[in-house]
């Protein structure tokens, strides 16, 4: 006569953890808990290099900026919709500064708020790695301010190809966080006593 194994309340057989492995064994983090853990850093530190891009760059990146602007969408750093790059050398030289010193002055706030957010998210992302419910909320609320607030505008207004790419990285990857912490193996995860 053969005896079947007890089974835990969490339905794994009686000499085993969930993770598989011995009874009082650590359980193990699944792959997609510490890939949001990645993805939060890497799009942390994406944000944090774009901010500080913006401030080593100073006015020489805002001119940029607004040159690129100029060819793409003048309105949207505060010229005249039509407004065209030929039109930039008939401007006075203090017209020109103005224009470049007031496009600073917006990009160092969004350059700041972001930072602040790349902080934030690494905050959320480092009471996440245990996969709690309100630290993933927070990291979710976080993460979608941080990939919606400046980056979304940093990609609208034609930023120089460097900040671009720091934006893009940082706001795909603050989205894939999001969706990575939500997976089903991450709230398992949290259910179960961890040494950390």
């Amino acid at each position: 006569m053969s005896h079947s194994p007890t089974t835990t309340a969490t339905g794994s057989p009686s000499g085993l953890s969930d993770a598989g492995g011995p009874p009082g064994a650590p359980t193990r983090r699944p792959v997609p808990l510490v890939a949001m853990l990645c993805t939060a850093v890497l799009s942390a530190l994406s944000s944090a290099l774009g901010a500080l891009m913006v401030y080593l760059g100073g006015k020489d990146l805002a001119d940029e900026n607004v040159r690129n602007a100029v060819a793409s969408d003048p309105s949207a750093v505060g010229l005249p919709s039509g407004t065209r790059p030929a039109d930039i050398a008939r401007m006075a030289g203090t017209a020109w500064d103005s224009v470049v010193t007031d496009w600073q002055g917006t990009m160092s706030a969004r350059a700041l708020l972001a930072a602040v957010l790349a902080v934030a998210l690494l905050l959320c992302a480092l009471s996440a790695r245990t996969g709690n419910r309100w630290a993933r909320l927070a990291l979710t609320l976080v993460a979608l301010t941080a990939a919606a607030v400046p980056h979304v505008f940093i990609l609208r207004d034609a930023a120089p190809v460097t900040l671009h790419a720091t934006s893009l990285c940082a706001a795909v990857l603050a989205v894939a966080a999001v969706v990575l912490c939500w997976l089903p193996s991450v709230g398992r995860y949290a259910e179960t006593p961890t040494d950390w």
